[in-house]
């Protein structure tokens, strides 16, 4: 009987240990509850959340453990805000001390942690090379050859089963048909597309693009034709070997993105330079996104009332070429010569973003140079 008891209070012990566990990451140490202020010495990434669900951010000094400086809590119990075993010269305070200082964006943990741990050998580390973490790309079930577009209806949401779907082209020239054209409300989820990418995804009104993987774009990824007042959600997954752009954005509305991986593009997003009836406002929202090798983050047309708002931003690149990060255009009508490009701009009615939205990891540069007008640009 004594042994039993012993064994049951094991087992209870090592249940209670686990859900405790839960509230943090693995590796990590809780430094205070919600609600609570915290202090970090030194730039140091801190996870907030709890039952395995956690958002991060690289913090020093005090701060809130809170969803204003976190983002939306997890529901159904306290949250937690704590950080690596490994890091040291951090306490908890009572919430009036509540001055919070970021000192960069959001990363994830393991984006930071990989880059700390290989030093000058992280560009080539993989657990940054080709995916957002928590967004990894699953290994295909199946390849399935499409003789046509998927039409997707309205409303309808299409699951792939995360199954790989090659249709045709997949080089850069102008006018292929897409893998999937998806209408007014449809979605497309966990979908992997191959290298007979043709023109990717067209949505023709709100939509939502969930768990989608291009292993290699084709003219681009996906192109948002909706109306004024239409979303294109685009979350969770990556893109990989743009040659130009990997979004573009041909409609009007909003275009949204996160949690995604970009590697070797031109662009990640641009709005069109010189469609058909060309004109705005359109609106770029980008945040949770890690690039690797790409030259612009956005580009958009100022002279038609575009805006670009940048959070979260993450550069990875291979080498030091700089990467601009709001690019701006003066777009132009078909027919009517030519967009040009008018300088990098931080901080400005047409490109909401600081420096301080985006991380460098290794050896990544972007370019702070601004240039209006016709000047070169830098």
């Amino acid at each position: 009987m004594r042994i039993k008891i012993l064994l049951s209070g094991l087992v209870l012990a090592a249940i209670a240990s686990s859900a405790l566990a839960a509230n943090r990451p693995a590796g990590y140490v809780t430094i205070c509850s919600e609600g609570k202020s915290c202090f970090v010495a030194s730039a140091t990434t801190v996870a907030f959340g709890r039952a395995d669900k956690f958002t991060y951010k690289l913090l020093s000094g005090n701060f809130v453990c809170s969803e204003a400086v976190f983002g939306p809590r997890i529901a159904g119990g306290v949250n937690e805000c704590s950080i690596s075993r490994t890091t040291t010269s951090s306490s908890s305070a009572p919430a009036q001390s509540s001055s919070s200082k970021p000192v960069a964006s959001s990363v994830p943990s393991s984006v930071v942690s990989s880059v700390r741990s290989s030093s000058s050998s992280s560009v080539n580390n993989p657990t940054v090379g080709g995916f957002y973490p928590g967004c990894e790309k699953p290994t295909p079930t199946e390849t399935v050859q499409f003789t046509e577009t998927r039409v997707v209806a309205a409303g309808e949401v299409f699951d792939g089963l995360n199954k790989r779907y090659n249709f045709t082209g997949g080089g850069q020239a102008e006018g292929q048909p897409p893998v999937f054209r998806v209408l007014e409300g449809g979605a497309v989820r966990n979908v992997i597309i191959g290298s007979l990418a043709a023109d990717g995804i067209h949505c023709l009104g709100n939509c939502t693009l969930d768990h989608v993987w291009w292993e290699d774009i084709g003219e681009d990824a996906a192109t948002a034709m909706g109306p004024t007042g239409t979303i294109m959600n685009i979350t969770c997954g990556s893109a990989l070997n743009g040659s130009d752009k990997t979004f573009q954005f041909n409609g009007r509305g909003e275009l949204h993105i996160s949690r995604f991986y970009v590697q070797s593009s031109g662009k990640l997003a641009r709005t069109c330079g010189d469609c058909t009836g060309n004109g705005g406002p359109r609106k770029l929202v980008i945040n949770d996104v890690i690039t690797r090798d790409v030259s612009t983050i956005v580009g958009i047309n100022s002279n038609f009332g575009d805006v670009a708002t940048i959070r979260n931003l993450t550069l990875n690149n291979s080498g030091t070429s700089k990467t601009k990060i709001c690019q701006v255009y003066k777009g132009v009508v078909k027919g009517s010569g030519s967009s040009s490009a008018l300088g990098v701009e931080f901080d400005t009615p047409n490109c909401d973003v600081r420096p301080n939205d985006v991380t460098l990891l290794g050896v990544s540069q972007m370019n702070t140079s601004a240039c209006v007008g016709s000047c070169p640009i830098p």
